[in-house]
This record gives C-alpha cells, sequence and structure tokens, in this order.
C-alpha cells in the first residue's frame, strides 16, 4: 500500500486541483454568488440605480402581494406551464419509445435532427413563424381551415398560440431526455418480459413506466424552472414591444420594474419568483418519491 506523500510535494498535489479549479470559482462568485445575494439584499431597498438605497424592509413584497397585476402575470405564466406541460411530456416520450423500437431503430440519424431541429431555432425566429401560422386573415391554420379566427389579437385566443409554440419547442429537448432514460433500460429485461407474454402496451405501462421514474422527475423539475421563467415567447409572440396584460409572463413585472428605475422591487420580484420555483420544484419531487 502506497504511502501518502509528505511535506513540499503532498502539499502540492493538494494545492493543484484547486488551481484548476480557480478560475470556475471565480467565474461562479462574481456572476452568480454575489449578484444574487446582492438582489436578496436590494429587495429590502428603494432604490433607483443611482443615489442613496432607501430601507423598506418587506414593503416590496407586500406591495407585490397585493399587486393585481403581478397576480395576472403570475396566473398567465401558470397557464402557460399548465397547457404545455402534458403534450410536451407525452408527445416527446413516444417519440422516444418510438424511434428506440426495433422498427424505426436503424433511421435514428434521420429522425433525431428532425425532431430535435425546433429546439436549436432561435425563440425570435420561432415567434415570428408562429405569428404567420396563426395570423388572422392570412394565417396559415384560417388559410386552410377557411375561417378568420383572430388568434394573435383576440384575449379569448392569444395564450394558445403560445402555449402550442412552448409544446412545439420544447418536444426536441425532452425528446432527447427520454431517449437518453430508456437506453439505460437493459434490453434483457425486456426480452424476458416478452417471453413470459407480455404484449408490447403491457411492457411500456409495467415495466419501462415505472423504470424511468427517476427521468420524469428530471424533466418535471427542469420543465417547471423553464416555464415559470418564460419571457421571450408571448412578448414577441403576441406583441412587438410587450405582450398586454392579460397575457403578460411573470417576468415582465421584473423588467418593467428595472425599466421604471425602481430596483429594489424588481429584485423582490425575482425572489418571489425563486421561491415559487423552490416550491413548485419540491412538490414533483415529493410526487415522484424523489426522497429515495
Amino acid at each position: 500500500m502506497k504511502k501518502v506523500k509528505s511535506g513540499k510535494n503532498g502539499k502540492k498535489a493538494q494545492t493543484a486541483p484547486w488551481l484548476f479549479l480557480l478560475p470556475f470559482i471565480l467565474v461562479y462568485v462574481g456572476t452568480f454568488l454575489y449578484p444574487a445575494f446582492f438582489s436578496l439584499y436590494l429587495s429590502f431597498f428603494k432604490y433607483k440605480g443611482y443615489g442613496e438605497a432607501k430601507f423598506v424592509g418587506i414593503n416590496n413584497y407586500k406591495s407585490l402581494l397585493t399587486y393585481r397585476t403581478m397576480w395576472v402575470c403570475l396566473g398567465n405564466t401558470l397557464f402557460y406551464f399548465i397547457t404545455s406541460y402534458i403534450p410536451t411530456m407525452l408527445i416527446s416520450f413516444l417519440l422516444a419509445v418510438m424511434v428506440r423500437s426495433k422498427t424505426l431503430k436503424r433511421f435514428q440519424r434521420i429522425y433525431k435532427p428532425v425532431i430535435f431541429l425546433p429546439q436549436i431555432c432561435a425563440v425570435v425566429a420561432a415567434s415570428l413563424l408562429f405569428q404567420i401560422i396563426f395570423g388572422g386573415k392570412v394565417g396559415v391554420i384560417n388559410q386552410v381551415l377557411g375561417t378568420e379566427i383572430p388568434f394573435l389579437t383576440d384575449l379569448r385566443y392569444m395564450k394558445w398560440p403560445v402555449s402550442a409554440l412552448i409544446t412545439w419547442r420544447g418536444i426536441g429537448w425532452y425528446f432527447v431526455i427520454f431517449l437518453a432514460g430508456l437506453t439505460s433500460i437493459s434490453e434483457e429485461v425486456e426480452e424476458a418480459a416478452m417471453v413470459d407474454g407480455a404484449t408490447p402496451f403491457q411492457k411500456l405501462v409495467k415495466i419501462i413506466i415505472p423504470l424511468m421514474k427517476p427521468t420524469f422527475m428530471l424533466t418535471s423539475v427542469t420543465y417547471a424552472i423553464g416555464s415559470l421563467k418564460l419571457y421571450t415567447e408571448p412578448n414577441v409572440l403576441l406583441s412587438r414591444e410587450e405582450a398586454p396584460l392579460q397575457v403578460a409572463p411573470y417576468i415582465n413585472i421584473v423588467t418593467t420594474n428595472v425599466n421604471g428605475g425602481n430596483f429594489g422591487m424588481a429584485a423582490a420580484a425575482g425572489w418571489l419568483l425563486v421561491l415559487l420555483i423552490l416550491g413548485c420544484t419540491l412538490l414533483q419531487m415529493k410526487a415522484f418519491g424523489g426522497e429515495d
């Protein structure tokens, strides 16, 4: 058994890894930890970005919680999350199962890039594309159906194109995650189930889905985090500048306060979103048995 080096050589061996990690640590502290804690500190002040900051305690949080606009924007964000979550997860998982099947497995090199393509498409470009699809009189859907449904101008319909855009862009990303999760399932287990007389549906429900629970938890948590931070899609798709209040996402509260010079209120809105994401994440982990 080799002895641990002592003296100068031993100290060098212990110091070397930290020297390699030092650039990352400095960048992480400077670009994440310090801004995060400073924004938390700033949320208890009234500050315009210049001059002296005035301590107001939890008044910024009280103002937000009694601010009707904040609740409207939060409701819009939750609507986008709920209406896009199920179709995104369902379609991406079924596509992953189909591509992994023996029938289509040989064509994976074709299917994978095609399915993942929407994810690498720029958000602004995708939003402009969906403006053409959901346009009024000259929109693709209205032209095909022979209708004049005001998808992008009537408040009754405006949220649904956003949900469709989020779903379209998210399918490719979660398809890749589900496909990676499926590859971790041993083929021997599936073959044993087939030998025992299990149908493809029974194999999917009783073997694949239970073994994919950790992957489902990962996708669910990451999707919730991404959806609650939604900003670009509704603002670009539904307006050239900023979406109307009835369809605006929660992040608009942060940007509006920053543009108005109320940095303390913007920081408080950001930390309320952090608490919401944390609560949603803990609930999802509990639902999927994340404590195991």
